[in-house]
């Protein structure tokens, strides 16, 4: 440890750190990255008496000085209400990702770089002045050479040299980190690794190219709905360039009438809801700046950097989170919570339940309609974190999009029932869900699953019976929530041996429809029974299943 913070030390860039921190006041951890006593001392007296201010705005303050790394930290801090406390997750949710310009030579020198070319080459005219200015990347607009007007998204030069550098010092900034009062539960390690992997994503534009196409695709026939077109031909992994969406950021926008007002804000919910439940494909980052107001009306929608992914399990997950709920069934609603995330505490799914029990129950008797999706799965966050259960990513970056949004379309029209707006995209998604296809091809999907997990059990007792002779193996008899654990594998076997059977119905049916025999309808009657109990049978299997 000692020789590793020797070896920082000998890098200019943890010097440059941390008098950034020390001049923000963060002296604990400036402390930890070795600032000499007399760099302290000097900080402390020239800190502001009589303004405490609180550590996690002063760090929060740092951070955004320290640029790049330190921004994405701080991003993904915010993105954890499950690990973090409240305060931190606030203040970091205001950290800005807006820094000085570079002088336009140096953009257009990396320009000519990626590519390969001058810029006269392709562009009959690049904007000088920068229309944003981020710590990663500089946007201007253009124009082509066919006259198209265009923007392009250039990273700044340098700066993966920085984050490289940064990422060294991180490891150990996050164990300074790690011993600031209130800082709360989390691994620093994987948020280190978290950093890395995210910013590696942030400085190769090709997938935020691939996103933008494959978002683009999905709403190809949507009246409203409008993602530029790329260029791949003049695209590279530093070099995004952009159809340019003349219109007026939500942010900056002035409705002509309630009535337009309301429209949008109806819009931009729909909009998100079909990218969540429909695609299991968001944007991440739906704040006001994100979305315009073109001229025509339209919404176009900016900067898909930072996408979410919801697995068409995690949506079947949800609808039965909202059927549980809507149940008072606390006890179901729990185990589907905790399917979303990872108990790293020792309580118990009984305390769990109650508190959900406590919390939730001013929900039970709503409609859908009157449930504030982003107020609940806050709270449901919230008491995660009270319990140690990590929730999934996913899950976390859902809640906070639906939060975001929220806000945007009361901010549009403070009388908008959000859920109301997209109660016939949730009604014709469950009834998606109840066709008797995706049904049957969901029992064979996880029959199959289950197949190949018998077929790896003589593996998995090989492995235990070596374990157990090398003495290896550890074995607590202490066992919580077996309650219900015989009910529960009744049931199951019950589900499996009716899919079962409604597969071979299903199989035998459609072999005997040609066949000569007894007709109704014209059909063969034999297929019709088979049809029909095979109908009768998936039903009860799909109202057990939906019921959790």
């Amino acid at each position: 440890m000692l020789r590793s913070i020797r070896t920082l030390r000998s890098i200019p860039r943890v010097k440059d750190i941390t008098l950034i921190l020390l001049k923000h006041g963060v002296y604990q951890v400036a402390s930890h990255l070795g600032a000499p006593f007399r760099m302290r001392v000097r900080g402390i007296l020239r800190s502001p008496f009589g303004h405490p201010v609180r550590q996690a705005e002063r760090l929060r303050l740092a951070f955004q000085e320290l640029g790049p790394t330190f921004i994405k930290l701080g991003q993904l801090i915010a993105n954890r209400p499950d690990l973090f406390p409240p305060a931190m997750v606030q203040e970091f949710a205001k950290l800005e990702n807006r820094v000085d310009s570079i002088p336009f030579p140096d953009i257009k020198a990396a320009i000519e770089r990626e590519l390969g070319v001058p810029i006269t080459e392709h562009f009959s005219d690049v904007d000088e002045k920068p229309l944003a200015s981020a710590s990663i990347a500089q946007v201007h607009r253009a124009t082509l050479k066919d006259g198209t007007k265009v923007v392009l998204k250039v990273q700044k030069p340098g700066i993966d040299r920085i984050i490289d550098r940064d990422m060294e010092i991180l490891a150990l900034v996050a164990n300074a980190l790690s011993k600031v009062e209130d800082f709360g539960l989390f691994d620093p390690e994987g948020l280190v690794a978290e950093v890395h992997r995210s910013l590696e994503r942030e400085l190769r534009f090709t997938f935020e190219r691939n996103a933008i196409d494959r978002v683009r695709k999905n709403f190809e026939k949507d009246e409203v709905m409008v993602v530029p077109r790329t260029f791949p031909r003049l695209s590279s992994d530093r070099l995004l360039v952009l159809e340019c969406l003349d219109g007026t950021a939500i942010r900056n926008y002035k409705p002509p009438s309630q009535e337009e007002a309301t429209r949008h804000a109806r819009e931009v919910t729909r909009i998100l809801f079909l990218m969540i439940f429909r695609d299991g494909y968001f944007h991440g980052d739906p704040h006001a700046s994100n979305i315009l107001v073109l001229n025509d009306g339209r919404l176009g929608w900016l900067d898909f950097g930072s996408m979410g992914l919801f697995t068409s399990e995690m949506r079947h997950t949800l609808m039965k989170m909202l059927r549980a709920l809507l149940d008072r069934d606390y006890e179901r609603l729990a185990r589907q919570v905790l399917h979303f995330g990872r108990n790293s505490g020792d309580a118990s799914r009984f305390e769990f339940t109650q508190d959900l029990a406590n919390r939730l129950d001013p929900y039970f008797g709503l409609t859908l309609q009157e449930i504030d999706l982003g107020a609940l799965f806050t709270t449901i966050v919230d008491l995660a974190r009270d319990h140690r259960v990590s929730m999934s990513p996913s899950l976390l970056a859902m809640t906070r999009c639906l939060v975001l949004v929220e806000s945007l379309a009361h901010q549009l029209d403070p009388e908008l029932d959000t859920m109301e707006a997209v109660t016939p995209l949730a009604r014709q998604y469950l009834l998606h869900q109840m066709r008797p296809d995706v049904v049957v091809d969901d029992v064979l999907s996880k029959l199959t699953d289950l197949a190949s997990q018998v077929l790896e059990y003589p593996n998995y007792a090989t492995e235990i019976m070596r374990r157990l002779a090398a003495g290896q193996l550890n074995i607590d008899t202490h066992v919580q929530g077996l309650e219900g654990l015989n009910e529960r594998l009744r049931e199951s076997s019950t589900t499996i041996a009716q899919a079962m059977v409604v597969s071979a119905l299903l199989v035998a049916s459609a072999l005997v429809m040609d066949m000569k025999g007894p007709t109704l309808w014209d059909l063969n009657l034999l297929g019709v029974v088979g049809y029909t109990i095979a109908a009768v049978l998936g039903l009860l299997i799909l109202l057990r299943i939906v019921r959790g």
